[in-house]
């Protein structure tokens, strides 16, 4: 008895936790939801910031810590960094650590984050989340209920493990069991240079649409309709105007891409912005889309107030034919910043060509990862070991 209330106070004294509140911690059987991290250490400066979706078919054991938490130094750290070297060789086992602030944040800071990982020489992806009084977005997130805090995402992205500090050899049995689940990597989703602008935008979240209207496709009759209530597996907005040579050429090229993927999720939206933004006669510019090849949805943005607040806001784009690639939790996966794509043999075009085929290998990309709503994701494969200091 003693042993066990002993064991009990060292916990309360290595782990760091919150209040508990009504709201049940650790959510679990659920999509990973996304990061939203920007600040990474051992991220090159170059690459986008890593998301939950870029680690589809492999099973990712994240790890929340806070600088300053006894118990991640103690158990936490030392844990990670056995089951790294454990899994050296295995390409289907990713490992992630973020610092979830929700206490002393100017000590467990995005320095002192980076700090820990050169302690413990950590060479994978390392974030800091929560800053100035307000605490960790992830941690609100998966419910996380302190530090340190695991959680293990099977392949297909769904939280299967989400609780405190867990062992070597149970974070082995629930890391072994999910491997054995095949699920195809997709292909990396290649992104466009830095310096062609706009990429700062990709895994951000796109903002709610607001147009002015929204019609159907040339099948559906092309009339008024509403947004739909649940997001396609994959959207992809490109702003247009009839009075652009570069709009009208890739017209036909969204049609393209509307027949050849609207069966398995994706949405195309040709969003026309009038140049200078003013009232325009919405049945002439439907009818402008349907005459240059494009037979899907036609947004109006009359006074661009989505194009604004998705792109122009932060200033510095060179155009506004923008495209966003936009997955079915709202992210951006893929932006083009303009002006122009389209398939293409002509040696002359070939920048328009390899923009065209970098966007549908986005598109093909975000629909393979899709959740597909046929395939529920509820059952918890992996059976919970009950705790020896948990009450029988």
């Amino acid at each position: 008895m003693q042993s066990r209330f002993a064991t009990l106070a060292l916990l309360a004294l290595t782990l760091t936790s919150v209040p508990t509140h009504a709201q049940t911690r650790g959510i679990l059987n659920q999509p990973a939801p996304s990061w939203q991290v920007d600040r990474w250490h051992n991220v090159a400066k170059t690459e986008q910031a890593p998301d939950i979706i870029d680690y589809h078919g492999r099973v990712v054991f994240l790890y929340g810590f806070q600088s300053w938490c006894p118990g991640c130094h103690s158990q936490g750290f030392p844990t990670l960094t056995k089951l790294i070297d454990d899994y050296d060789q295995a390409d289907d086992v990713a490992f992630v650590a973020i610092q979830t602030t929700f206490e002393g944040f100017e000590t467990n800071n995005a320095a002192a984050a980076r700090q820990t990982a050169r302690r413990y020489k950590l060479d994978i992806p390392v974030a800091h989340s929560g800053s100035n009084g307000k605490r960790s977005q992830v941690m609100t997130d998966y419910r996380t209920g302190g530090t340190p805090w695991t959680v293990i995402i099977d392949k297909k992205g769904i939280v299967r493990y989400n609780d405190f500090h867990v062992t070597v050899e149970r974070a082995h049995e629930i890391i072994d069991e999910l491997r054995v689940v095949d699920v195809p990597r997709p292909p990396k989703l290649e992104t466009l240079p830095k310096s062609r602008g706009g990429q700062d935008r990709i895994a951000k979240r796109f903002p709610p649409t607001r147009f002015d209207a929204l019609y159907g496709t040339h099948e559906s009759g092309g009339v008024a309709i509403e947004e739909p209530k649940a997001p396609a597996k994959a959207t992809l907005y490109r702003w247009w105007t009839d009075s652009c040579p570069y709009c009208v050429a890739t017209l036909p090229a969204l049609e393209t891409l509307h027949e050849k993927y609207a069966d398995d999720g994706l949405r195309i939206v040709a969003v026309y912005h009038p140049k200078p933004p003013r009232e325009i006669n919405h049945a002439e510019v439907v009818a402008a889309a349907r005459k240059r090849g494009f037979n899907g949805e036609v947004a109006i943005d009359q006074n661009w107030t989505n194009l604004r607040r998705a792109y122009l806001s932060a200033g510095g784009r060179r155009a506004t034919s923008v495209s966003f690639l936009v997955d079915g939790r709202g992210f951006t996966r893929f932006l083009h910043p303009g002006p122009v794509f389209h398939p293409s043999d002509d040696p002359a075009e070939a920048q328009q060509d390899a923009d065209y085929k970098l966007v549908e290998q986005a598109v093909a990309s975000v629909l393979s990862v899709a959740m597909k709503p046929e395939e529920p994701e509820t059952e918890f494969p992996i059976k919970p070991k009950a705790d020896p200091n948990d009450n029988q």
